[in-house]
């Protein structure tokens, strides 16, 4: 059975998570591990802790078949929350949209957690509201998304809804002059990324019957696509190459730009070890 780590502090923004897992419980089989960070010196019995305690039984109340296990652990976030989900199918929290430096769980920044994660990670925005959009994976050029691709496809299959790929393209600036510089004319640009599109689509239609598949190709940046794909979005689905904290936190990045912005969950799958 799949384990799923909930990180939890008792704010509006953790029990929207909550409300996300017991969703997702009507559909999938898995045990909830509830996770509270606390200094060293405040550890005690998590099935004593009242924050615990109420959050326990929120979800319990939530999803009466779900099996939910407390657990207390020192130290701070986001590391000692990332080592409690080591080993585990995924990870949730909630978040802020609109204070996107500091989320529900104190001191955490939600792309400085994506960032160091080797467990795919959902963050689900503190004013999320259930619907039944399709989930949207965004995909890029070196196939280094397949993971989330087969991630958002089981969850599409799971949930009973369309699933859309989306990938983004824009003409790179030629670095030479000359002819060679227009050899790559925007058509055969475009009829190249079309091709990238069209073989995932075609892969997942032919390995999930009656999961129904659909596409889109935007000229444009990942982050605006996906935005812009986001707003009629169950969940979005990325994968994200670990690059270290240094360029996740100054140089930018899609979940960086995404997190403030979209208000469905982002499911954030690595594709390779966190660089710390």
């Amino acid at each position: 059975m799949d384990t799923v780590v909930a990180g939890f502090d008792g704010t509006d923004a953790s029990f929207v998570a909550l409300d996300w897992i017991a969703d997702r419980a009507e559909r999938r089989r898995f045990a909830v591990e509830l996770v509270r960070v606390v200094p060293a010196e405040s550890i005690s019995v998590a099935e004593e802790d009242p924050v615990l305690r109420e959050g326990t039984a929120y979800l319990t109340t939530a999803a009466p078949t779900l099996a939910v296990t407390p657990r207390m652990v020192p130290g701070r976030v986001p590391d000692a929350l990332l080592a409690a989900a080591r080993g585990s199918d995924l990870l949730v929290i909630g978040a802020h949209r609109r204070r996107p430096m500091r989320s529900a769980l104190t001191g955490w920044r939600p792309a400085r957690t994506v960032a160091q994660s080797a467990t795919p990670v959902v963050v689900v925005p503190s004013d999320w509201e259930n619907g039944h959009g399709p989930v949207i994976v965004g995909l890029d050029d070196d196939g280094s998304s397949s993971s989330a691709l087969e991630l958002a496809a089981d969850e599409a299959a799971s949930r009973g809804v369309e699933l859309l790929l989306v990938h983004a393209w824009q003409m790179s600036i030629p670095d030479t002059d000359g002819v060679e510089a227009y050899l790559d004319l925007p058509a055969t640009v475009k009829s190249a990324h079309r091709r990238l599109l069209d073989d995932a689509r075609v892969r997942l239609g032919l390995e999930r019957e009656g999961l129904v598949v659909t596409s889109a190709l935007v000229q444009d940046n990942p982050t605006a696509a996906l935005i812009s794909a986001a707003a009629r979005a169950s969940l979005l689905v990325i994968g994200t190459h670990h690059r270290g904290l240094l360029e996740s936190a100054f140089l930018g990045s899609v979940v960086q730009d995404l997190l403030p912005i979209v208000r469905v969950p982002l499911w954030v799958v690595p594709t390779a070890a966190p660089v710390r």
